[in-house]
Order: C-alpha cells, then sequence, then structure tokens
C-alpha cells in the first residue's frame, strides 16, 4: 500500500492543551477520511458516529480511561462537519461519576456535544 492509498481514521492532533481537568485538543479533519466517501455524494460530512468514535478514542489516549464505554447521553449533533476542518476537541472528565464531557467546536460554533460514560457497572 502507497503513502497515498494510507486509511485515515482519525483526524490530525495539531496542539493539545490540559486547562484544569479539561483537555483541548486542537484537530483538523483530514481531506482523505477513509468515512467520507458515500456521506454524503457532493457534500462529504464525518458522520456523528465517527465524531463519537474519535471522542471516546481521544479520552481513552489522553486521560487514560481503562473502563468500559457503557452508554452516552444528551449527544447533539448540531452543525456540519467538514473535510479540512480545523476544530477544538474538548474533554472533561468526572471521576467520581465516570463522566466524560465533550463538544468539537471551532470558536463559538459547536458541532456536536454530549456525555459519554465509562464505567465497569455499565457493561
Amino acid at each position: 500500500m502507497t503513502q497515498s492509498e494510507d486509511i485515515i481514521l482519525l483526524p490530525e492532533v495539531l496542539s493539545l492543551r490540559r486547562e484544569g481537568e479539561s483537555l483541548a485538543l486542537d484537530l483538523r479533519v483530514p481531506e482523505r477520511l477513509a468515512y467520507l466517501p458515500g456521506h454524503f455524494p457532493g457534500t462529504p460530512i464525518v458522520p456523528g458516529v465517527v465524531q463519537i468514535q474519535w471522542a471516546v478514542h481521544f479520552a481513552r489516549e489522553y486521560l487514560g480511561l481503562e473502563l468500559p464505554f457503557g452508554h452516552m447521553e444528551v449527544v447533539k449533533f448540531k452543525d456540519l462537519l467538514l473535510p479540512g476542518q480545523q476544530l477544538t476537541l474538548l474533554l472533561r472528565y468526572q471521576a467520581e461519576s465516570g463522566k466524560v464531557k465533550f463538544s468539537f467546536r471551532a470558536g463559538d460554533r459547536e458541532f456536536s456535544s454530549g456525555r459519554l460514560y465509562f464505567r465497569k457497572d455499565d457493561v
């Protein structure tokens, strides 16, 4: 497989900042993201399920979460996330409840948000 044929599943991490109990990752959506073909022809957008998967992935990677993913609540998709777009993923972990609040945003514009739960009693 050549470099141009590589499968791209994650956004590019441009920078990472810790802000108290929160984590902010500046990201860029790849133009050749594997999930874009067919979603939707003529206007490719990042599917909502992919945004959730990214939030889970980065919570595990940067917050050190090893507990099983249990469920999610109040997930909202507010704006289209497009290839090439730069944005920030905000993650805030609350250990006592196993909750991670996430938000994908660019300035005042919010693409999606919600709460993810990582607990043994959810599986």
